[in-house]
Order: C-alpha cells, then sequence, then structure tokens
C-alpha cells in the first residue's frame, strides 16, 4: 500500500487535514480517543472528515495508540471544528469576501456581496444583492450563504468577515442553539434562524477557515464587498 500523503483528522488536539505524520501525530498522541486516517490524496480525506461512508480510497483508520494504519470503527460527523482546522492547514481553492449592509437598522433597505477568488485560476468573481427592509446581520448572514453557495461542494473555502457575529455564530454559537433547541443561553429564540439553519447546511458541504477582518481599514476585497453591499441597499432608495 502507498505511503499516505496527507492525514485527517476527526478528533484530537487539532482536526483537519495535514500533509506530514510528523504533524498529525502531534495532535493525536496522547489524546484520549483520537481518530485519524492517512489518504493518498486531498479529495479522498475531505471525503472522510466530512463523513462519506463510500471514503474507502485512503489508508485505514486509526486511533493515537495504534500505528498509522491499524483499523477501527467508522465515526460518525466530523464535529464543525474539523473542517476549520483542514482549511487553515491546507491551501484554500476558494478565497471569498463577504459583507452585509443596511442603510437603517433595523428595517431598512440593505445588500450584501462577495468577492470570490479561486485560488486554482485567479479568477474573482463578485456577486450582490439585497432587500428593501432587512436587519445588517440578515444581510451578513445572506452574504456567507451565497458565498458558500458559490463555491462548490467539497472545496476548501478561506472565508472572510468583518461581522463578529456571523464568525462568533458559526465559530462558537451554533452548536449550543441547536443542542437547546434554536434557544439562546438564557432561554430566548435565537434570531434569524432561517437563515442560520441554510448556513449550518452549507458548512457541513465544505472545510471552511473563518476570518474576521476590520472593516473600513483599506482591505481591498472587504472594501469593495461594502461598496457593492450598500449599493445594493442604495438602489431601493432611488
Amino acid at each position: 500500500m502507498a505511503k499516505p500523503s496527507i492525514y485527517a483528522v476527526a478528533r484530537g488536539r487539532a482536526c483537519g487535514l495535514f500533509t506530514s505524520w510528523q504533524e498529525c501525530e502531534k495532535q493525536i498522541k496522547g489524546y484520549p480517543g483520537a481518530r485519524y486516517k492517512g489518504f493518498a490524496d486531498v479529495a479522498a480525506a475531505l471525503a472522510w472528515l466530512n463523513g462519506e461512508t463510500n471514503a474507502a480510497t485512503g489508508a485505514p483508520q486509526g486511533s493515537a495508540r495504534r500505528a498509522p494504519s491499524a483499523p477501527a470503527a467508522p465515526r460518525p460527523r466530523p464535529p464543525r471544528e474539523s473542517c476549520a482546522a483542514a482549511a487553515a492547514t491546507v491551501p484554500a481553492d476558494y478565497t471569498i469576501y463577504t459583507d452585509g449592509s443596511c442603510l437603517k437598522n433595523p428595517g431598512g433597505p440593505g445588500g450584501w456581496a462577495i468577492v470570490a477568488c479561486d485560488e486554482r485560476t485567479g479568477t474573482l468573481t463578485e456577486k450582490s444583492g439585497g432587500h428593501p427592509e432587512t436587519t445588517n446581520n440578515r444581510m451578513e448572514l445572506t452574504a456567507a450563504i451565497e458565498a458558500l453557495a458559490f463555491a462548490p461542494a467539497g472545496t476548501r473555502v478561506a472565508l472572510y468577515t468583518d461581522s463578529q457575529y456571523l464568525k462568533n455564530g458559526l465559530t462558537k454559537w451554533l452548536a449550543g442553539w441547536k443542542r437547546r433547541g434554536w434557544k439562546k443561553a438564557d432561554g430566548t429564540p435565537v434570531l434569524n434562524r432561517d437563515l442560520w439553519e441554510q448556513l449550518d447546511a452549507l458548512t457541513h458541504t465544505h472545510v471552511i477557515s473563518y476570518h474576521w477582518v476590520k472593516g473600513h481599514r483599506g482591505n481591498p476585497r472587504n472594501e469593495r464587498c461594502d461598496t457593492l453591499a450598500r449599493g445594493e441597499a442604495m438602489k431601493f432608495c432611488r
């Protein structure tokens, strides 16, 4: 059997894809219940990491107490953190900036925008849209939904936003909301649940790293998203 060229860690100190056994071993050695697997290519590793039952092209699955080729039982769908770590350790297929805008928040006209770069070809794509009566947070979520809908399923996405609401929701709050039946820690209903549910479904079809950028600080793609989103909102003021 060919030596694996990439390792997927579903449970360890850091989860995701690693390009050497040494890096993989750091995440699993001594970690209780660690789960990992070696693969010959990134596509197969991503399929396994995303819970595909037909990802049979990789090396046998192992645990922290066995050699990389030792077999183990199948695992459930990996946690959200697996996807974030995987995209952080392997170059992204798409780098996508997102932004949302609302001219009178809440209830005023708003817009959303994405600027997506296909890192394999260098192609830049811009998409934008708006709504006559919305909120800034809904436009931020809509932009992220459009970003992940744009990137083909199974690709690695570096997602950039200047919204702490969006980033924290995806990386810190979402799992708890779902566990509590879409209630916040204080028992009140989660706002914008319809959009969060769409976004949650899309995150499971990609390997994503999440990045926060400070808005209006000269980042060209962030500024471009802002311009496009505001332009869409302004269309409802004419």
